[in-house]
């Protein structure tokens, strides 16, 4: 810290160090992204983008696989009894109609009131979510078998033994990636 001499008593004043500056500052992505996507989320209807974001968390994982919100239309000046469009796979539509009343339910308690009172459905193609490839069994070392075949065992061959064996093959094939 500096020192500098007061005028009056010469006595030492201790002046706060002068920070670091810094271009960037870190930040979460999920911020970020947030500036970028309320205006996209918001000419769409969407008032709040986390309807979009934790669709899944909102209705479940069940209709979350077969079901997309597209839109959120408000009567002009409501706040409340919107109209929910949500696209969902053809095979599902039925389930989905089936469904409606509780997906309203599940929508109007994530809002905190009853801000959607219709549901409309468009059936058509979702995105494609990522999928994961397979794992591949690889052939086990002599010291990977004889590790194995202590855990499981080597006595008679039942259905349970040979599914633990094939779990710790893939297990042991797979824990290096």
């Amino acid at each position: 810290m500096a020192k500098a001499l007061n005028n009056k008593g010469g006595t030492a004043v201790k002046k706060p160090a002068k920070k670091p500056f810094r271009y960037f500052i870190a930040s979460k992505a999920s911020v970020l992204t947030r500036k970028l996507m309320s205006p996209a989320m918001r000419a769409k209807g969407f008032a709040q983008a986390e309807v979009v974001q934790r669709w899944a968390h909102i209705v479940g994982p069940e209709l979350a696989v077969s079901t997309v919100p597209m839109r959120l239309i408000f009567p002009r000046g409501e706040k409340m009894g919107a109209k929910l469009i949500i696209r969902c796979a053809s095979a599902f539509a039925p389930l989905v109609a089936h469904k409606s009343d509780r997906i309203i339910e599940m929508v109007n308690s994530f809002f905190g009131y009853g801000a959607v009172a219709k549901l409309e459905l468009k059936q058509g193609p979702l995105p494609r979510a990522g999928r994961k490839p397979q794992l591949q069994k690889k052939a086990l070392s002599s010291t990977d078998k004889e590790k194995l075949k202590t855990i499981v065992g080597a006595s008679d061959e039942s259905p349970l033994r040979e599914a633990l064996n094939s779990l710790g093959e893939m297990v042991l094939s797979n824990k290096n990636k």
